[in-house]
């Protein structure tokens, strides 16, 4: 049996019935009435449904492509009302209302696997039923009535049309229509990486390797599924700690009364810990549409997160609700926000308390149409910036990593947010660099450039950094569009570095505040020969 491409059966012989919308902004339809004659008899053997669909018109004829999206409707047999007369109706009934575009037309088309159902249409010039001589003497639509033996390939009849009612939506312009309100779902736990426990021989503190956890020192963190770790058992690892040191790899907890005998990494492939969603940049992807004469308004009410350096106070709820964008990216956070676990907003601000929240109203000036949101298609998708500023010891404006390793280090230092260029070879020696990038830094963020140079016969990877402070003085930017040039001279006007012929930078980000971090682009560097 062939099939056509929108998969219907071709045997199926729907008819189709055009009509158009002379709505200007358009209609919201919620039901369409069909008047039948016959259904299937109540002891036959098989009893099929009848199904109803709106497809656009194109070029005159009903598409053989596309269906309107959410406009299919199936009604069982049983379901079916029937009349002598056509005067009893079946309400092919919509789950949601159906927005059509203004002056445009569309078929409603209807077909069943069976011809045991009959269906009311009136001819030109044909009687009408009930009456002795009136006979039907003009169209009572602007559409046409449409054949066809494979759903795709329409023939209209002129004469013919379909007995039908369009019920349509009637809004109220007189009101303000409800606002909606969403607020953030459970955050789930995180499945960690294999072998994410480490303990140190005859210390208590266990690490917990986790990026992106959004932890604070001071939170209730749940561990499940851990083995046993460096002498710890399974007992002591899994359940509740509280969190005593955090960086952008993970967070650190002690266990009561006990230390480590060895130091191991380990813990097993199935660990899960609570964990926190921080963001500094919220996309709210919220699906509408929004016919001529609607609009939509849209705010957000977030919970302030901390930066690793910062000083903000968590778990601080927005006093009211700010102006959002939809479907874009919102930059103009001030400070970092958090989606909490369920447990510690519980403990932090209120049992059961949401930590975002976003108010969607909605208003029209027309009644026949109203802005609409999906709400089986709304979500926040939040950015963060993994970003510290970082020290060995605690200081103002400074965090304590748990392992601080010193960005001159060959390798492995801690900081989480740098650019490390390829090592770059000279055909000639040089005794000096002249570094210019341009880059735009709020106030609570720097940016550090580090250097390292050897000669042809030494392995670069085991040379230290070198750190070089700017020749610019640059003050900081509060819009994200300005961009300044900070220059750097290394070896200074004389070109005091050994000689070398090989080099690498690392450019080390830092701030305060995560929310607001600098953006670097357009690296020169020139190498400077005697």
């Amino acid at each position: 049996m062939s099939i056509n491409s929108l998969g219907y059966q071709q045997n199926k012989n729907p008819i189709a019935q055009s009509f158009f919308v002379d709505e200007t902004s358009g209609i919201y339809l919620t039901k369409i009435n069909l008047y039948f004659k016959n259904t299937f008899p109540a002891t036959a053997e098989l009893q099929l449904p009848v199904m109803m669909h709106i497809r656009p018109m194109r070029n005159g004829v009903p598409s053989d492509v596309e269906i309107v999206p959410g406009s299919t409707v199936y009604v069982a047999h049983n379901a079916v009302q029937t009349s002598t007369d056509g005067s009893t109706a079946t309400a092919f009934t919509f789950n949601e209302p159906i927005f059509l575009d203004g002056l445009t037309d569309y078929a409603i088309v209807v077909y069943a696997e069976t011809p045991e159902y009959e269906i009311f249409i009136s001819e030109i010039d044909d009687q009408i039923i009930g009456s002795a001589s009136a006979r039907v003497s003009l169209n009572p639509n602007l559409g046409s009535l449409f054949y066809s033996q494979n759903g795709a390939t329409f023939s209209a009849n002129q004469k013919q049309d379909l007995k039908f009612d369009i019920v349509r939506a009637v809004f109220d312009t007189t009101k303000t229509l409800p606002v909606v309100k969403l607020k953030n779902a459970s955050v789930p736990r995180e499945l960690l990486n294999s072998n994410p426990i480490r303990t140190y021989e005859n210390d208590s503190d266990v690490r917990v390797y986790h990026t992106n956890h959004g932890l604070q020192i001071g939170d209730t963190v749940s561990i499940t599924g851990s083995n046993s770790v460096g002498g710890f058992t399974a007992n002591q690892i899994n359940g509740d700690h509280s969190i005593t040191a955090i960086d952008a790899s993970g967070f650190q907890f002690k266990i009561s009364n006990d230390t480590a005998d060895s130091d191991e990494v380990g813990g097993g492939s199935i660990i899960q810990s609570t964990k926190n969603i921080p963001y500094s940049i919220v996309w709210p992807f919220v699906t509408n549409l929004r016919p001529n004469g609607t609009e939509l308004y849209a705010s957000y009410k977030g919970t302030s997160g901390k930066s690793f350096a910062g000083v903000e106070t968590p778990y601080t709820v927005d006093a009211g609700f700010t102006g959002i964008s939809l479907n874009k990216n919102n930059f103009a956070l001030e400070h970092p926000y958090v989606i909490a676990a369920d447990s510690i907003a519980d403990a932090e601000i209120a049992v059961g308390a949401a930590t975002a929240e976003m108010e969607i109203k909605m208003t029209t000036a027309i009644d026949t149409v109203s802005p609409v949101i999906d709400l089986q298609r709304c979500s926040l998708t939040l950015i963060d910036n993994v970003i510290d500023n970082q020290d060995s010891a605690a200081t103002n404006g400074f965090n304590v990593p748990l392992n601080f390793v010193s960005e001159t280090t060959p390798l492995g230092s801690s900081g989480p947010s740098k650019h490390i260029t390829t090592v770059t070879t000279l055909a000639e020696t040089a005794v000096g660099l002249k570094v210019i990038l341009a880059a735009n830094r709020p106030k609570p963020a720097g940016i550090d450039l580090y250097y390292r140079t050897c000669d042809e016969g030494t392995d670069i990877r085991a040379v230290d950094f070198v750190k070089q402070t700017s020749s610019s003085n640059n003050p900081p930017d509060a819009n994200k569009d300005t961009f300044r040039e900070y220059e750097y001279l290394i070896g200074g006007q004389a070109g005091n570095v050994p000689a070398f012929t090989k080099f690498q930078l690392k450019i080390v980000m830092t701030s305060t505040n995560s929310a607001q971090v600098p953006s670097i682009k357009d690296l020169r560097v020139i190498a400077l020969s005697v």
